[in-house]
């Protein structure tokens, strides 16, 4: 039986998978399958089903590129050697080949999307915050950091324009455009806030030292977007010279000790992209109980940019909430951002 969290999440996943024309034809077509709607439904009850079931693909298509399906990814082979109306045969082909380790690995497979461009989604936010607290050192934290390249997000260079508006900051190998949509921008500093420390959780860290690392995080990459791979690439190169700093385990049981060890004169920034509504509920609510509990002698900042799978349209709430005085004082939506960062609607 279909549950109302697993098909919302189908149906968001349909909607936002139009970018992706490769993804949109095979599970078109899989509609019609059952044998390959059986693999689909091996995917956990918590992940969304078509993305993370093409993740789980992909990865296996990384390691084994020598199938005929490889040949349907331009990162792989930049001219596709038969139409897209083919692919499906060569992608059933190449299930049914590895029909075995995605029984092993749909299960437990989690979509860990270490989208470097959201950063330009962010950076927007973190100004404000560092408004708020008049250019006061801050104290970042990420929950559910994946690899850990988003906490690279100081080192990297911006871009941002629309009509009316054309702004960059930084120099680096990592180079993010983002396009402003609507009648209002957001405030650009020319510098990065005041960062006193930065610093990120996750309870199994992806490891882009390594190639099996490197071909997950790849996996969660949509076949047709080469400019997030080469992102990816530049982002690896550059974690290499600048290692972020990442606690390994759950996130519940390490963010009172984190938060614990930052010293008072510092602000506390929070922030998570699209992880925190991927996993359990429970998890969710003991995290803000514990911002709350902490918020009672310090003010913590959290910024949220998750996709919400039971709204309509592709669009995530880039969403800030104020803690003080041991409770939720203001929450506001700043934006609306496109799943990959790309673009994003300033409120």
């Amino acid at each position: 039986m279909t549950t109302p969290n697993r098909r919302a999440w189908i149906e968001y996943a349909s909607r936002t998978m139009v970018k992706s024309p490769l993804y949109s034809t095979l599970y078109a077509s899989m509609q019609q399958d059952q044998e390959m709607l059986a693999l689909l439904d091996a995917v956990r009850e918590d992940q969304p089903p078509p993305v993370t079931f093409f993740m789980v693909v992909n990865y296996l298509v990384f390691s084994h590129p020598e199938h005929p399906f490889a040949l349907s990814y331009p990162y792989l082979c930049k001219q596709r050697p038969y139409p897209l109306s083919e692919a499906y045969s060569h992608f059933k082909d190449f299930c049914q080949v590895h029909h075995e380790e995605l029984q092993a690995l749909l299960p437990d497979a989690i979509l860990q999307t270490n989208e470097v461009a959201r950063c330009s989604n962010l950076l927007p936010a973190f100004n404000v915050v560092s408004s708020l607290e008049n250019r006061r050192s801050l104290a970042f934290i990420e929950l559910g950091a994946s690899a850990g390249l988003n906490l690279l997000w100081p080192h990297y260079e911006y871009h941002y324009r629309n009509e009316q508006t054309c702004f960059s900051l930084g120099s680096s190998p990592v180079k993010l455009d983002c396009k402003l949509r609507g009648s209002h921008s957001p405030q650009f500093f020319s510098e990065i806030p005041p960062i006193a420390s930065c610093s990120g959780i996750e309870l199994k860290p992806l490891d882009y030292n390594t190639d099996e690392g490197r071909r997950w995080l790849k996996a969660a990459i949509w076949p047709e977007e080469l400019d997030r791979y080469q992102h990816l690439d530049a982002a690896i190169t550059l974690a290499r010279k600048i290692p972020p700093t990442l606690f390994i385990g759950d996130a519940s049981a390490l963010l009172p000790k984190l938060l614990a060890s930052i010293s008072a004169d510092q602000t506390v920034c929070l922030w998570h992209s699209y992880a925190l509504n991927q996993g359990p509920a429970s998890i969710r609510e003991c995290i803000a109980q514990q911002i709350i509990a902490a918020s009672g002698s310090r003010s913590i900042y959290r910024i949220s940019l998750e996709s919400e799978p039971a709204k309509s349209g592709e669009l995530s709430a880039l969403e800030l909430s104020t803690y003080k005085w041991g409770a939720l004082q203001h929450q506001e939506i700043l934006a609306h951002c496109s799943v990959h960062g790309e673009y994003m609607e300033w409120n």
